[in-house]
């Protein structure tokens, strides 16, 4: 009886035995290390968020490249300067006095006259010019265009508006003009969806460049100021 006893303790340990070893043997077959599980986690999660982090950055790139425009330095442009054709490279130049850049053709040039203002003038006779004032988008447009009646008034008391020019960028202006004693003063105020400009323009009989100034003043875009 002993020795049935003893014997049947041997098999359950001897199966005991068996049973373990088929167990960590089966742990080690699948890979389920602890460690090895939560280092292969860590670089998996490290990927995925470097991953995410060049996608952003390369998205912030694009918008960026979007928003922004880059101009080329010169440009061809056509004309009429008292009543005479031409053609003519423009090139690029940026207001010192006011957020923008316009194509200027080389028989004039772009300087502040004050605050908020600039001239685009004939460089053989100042006498002729544009002058350039951008705008803010809360402008009272009806003050601005009694104002600018009563500027013309003081050339002629007489002021008539005029069509404004076959292209996009005047398809919303204001044109009014007066004429006296050999001078011929127009104004366009221009509202655009992204820019709201005037113009006013100083010619003379001998002297027509409103065509010229026309052709270089739509070229204007604005410019993020610079801090």
């Amino acid at each position: 009886m002993n020795k049935m006893v003893k014997f049947m303790l041997l098999l359950g340990l001897i199966a005991a035995i068996m049973a373990g070893c088929g167990t960590a043997q089966n742990d080690s077959g699948n890979g389920t290390d602890p460690d090895q599980n939560e280092e292969e986690t860590a670089t998996e999660g490290q990927e995925e968020k470097e991953q995410t982090e060049e996608e952003e950055a390369e998205k912030d790139s694009n918008d960026e490249e979007g928003d922004s425009v880059i101009r080329i330095l010169e440009q061809n442009m056509k004309y009429t300067a008292n009543g005479e054709g031409k053609e003519e490279t423009a090139f690029l130049k940026h207001s010192t006095n006011q957020s923008y850049s316009m194509y200027v053709l080389p028989s004039y040039e772009l300087t502040a006259e004050e605050p908020n203002k600039d001239v685009l003038l004939l460089t053989e006779n100042d006498q002729v010019f544009m002058r350039i004032e951008l705008l803010p988008e809360d402008a009272d447009w009806n003050m601005i265009e009694e104002n600018t009646k009563a500027q013309l008034g003081a050339v002629n008391e007489d002021v008539k508006t005029a069509e404004a020019p076959a292209d996009d960028f005047y398809k919303e202006a204001t044109v009014m003009m007066a004429e006296g004693n050999g001078e011929k003063v127009s104004a366009y105020l221009v509202k655009n969806e992204d820019l709201s400009i005037k113009l006013t323009l100083f010619n003379k009989e001998d002297a027509d460049h409103e065509d010229a100034f026309l052709q270089m003043a739509k070229t204007i875009m604005k410019e993020d100021p610079v801090k």
